[in-house]
C-alpha cells in the first residue's frame, strides 16, 4: 500500500506539471486545444485505431486519451482504460458517461495492468511509464496482452535539464530518456519501429518535449 501511495502521489505531481506545460505552450484548457497540443490524431494513426480494434490505455488517469480511443474503435471495437488509482478511474467513468462513449475500466496493480493475454491490437502508455516502479513486470504483462504484431505506443516527457542523469534521477524529475525506454523495450522482447525524440515540444522556457516510440510484439 505504501508503494501505491507513493505512485499515486507522483502521478498527481506529473499531472500538475503536465498542466503547467500545456499552459506554457499556449494551449487553452479545452479538449480541442489539448488534442492539437498532444497530436491526438497522430497518436490514433500510430495505434492503428479503427472500428473493431481492441486497444488499452495503461496509466489512463481521468481518461482524456481513452475516450478518444473509444471513439476511434467504434463500432465493434473495445477501449480498455487501466489505472491503479480508484479516484482517477471514478473520474474516467464520469468522463466516459458525459461524453457518451464505452470504455471498459480496469483497476491495475503497480506491476500488472491485469489485461487478458493475447487480446489486444495495441496499447498506449502516455506520460505514465516513468511513474511505473515495476516497469520490467509491466512491459512483460503488456507484451503478453498484445496479439502477435500488436503495437505498444509510448509517449513520455524529457526536459533537457534531466538529460544525462541516471534513470532514478530522471524519474524523480518526472522524466525518462527515450534511449532508456528503447533499451528496456528491446529487453522485454519488443521490436522498435517508429521513434521521434521530439514528438511534442514543451512551451517557451521549458527546453525539451515529449518523445514517442512505437514498438511491436513480433
Amino acid at each position: 500500500m505504501a508503494e501505491q501511495r507513493r505512485f499515486h502521489f507522483r502521478s498527481l505531481v506529473a499531472v500538475v506539471l503536465t498542466a503547467v506545460l500545456w499552459i506554457a505552450a499556449g494551449a487553452q484548457e479545452t479538449d480541442a486545444e489539448l488534442e492539437r497540443f498532444h497530436r491526438v490524431d497522430d497518436l490514433l494513426t500510430a495505434l492503428e485505431a479503427r472500428p473493431g480494434s481492441i486497444i488499452a490505455d495503461v496509466g489512463a488517469g481521468d481518461g482524456f486519451f481513452a475516450v478518444r480511443v473509444a471513439r476511434a474503435v467504434a463500432p465493434g471495437g473495445r477501449a480498455v482504460a487501466v489505472d491503479i488509482s480508484d479516484t482517477a478511474l471514478a473520474k474516467l467513468r464520469e468522463r466516459a458517461t458525459r461524453e457518451n462513449v464505452a470504455v471498459d475500466v480496469v483497476l491495475g496493480a503497480a506491476d500488472d495492468p491485469h489485461l487478458a493475454a493475447g487480446q489486444f491490437d495495441a496499447v498506449l502508455i502516455h506520460n505514465a511509464y516513468h511513474e511505473m516502479t515495476a516497469h520490467e513486470a509491466m512491459l512483460t504483462h503488456i507484451y503478453a496482452a498484445l496479439k502477435p504484431g500488436g503495437r505498444l505506443l509510448m509517449v513520455e516527457p524529457m526536459h533537457e535539464t534531466s538529460r544525462g542523469l541516471p534513470r532514478d534521477k530522471q524519474v524523480a524529475q518526472h522524466d525518462i530518456d527515450a534511449d532508456i525506454a528503447d533499451r528496456e523495450l528491446r529487453d522485454a522482447g519488443f521490436d522498435i519501429g517508429q521513434r521521434s525524440d521530439l514528438f511534442v515540444k514543451f512551451g517557451p522556457g521549458f527546453p525539451g518535449g515529449f518523445w514517442l516510440i512505437l514498438a511491436r510484439r513480433p
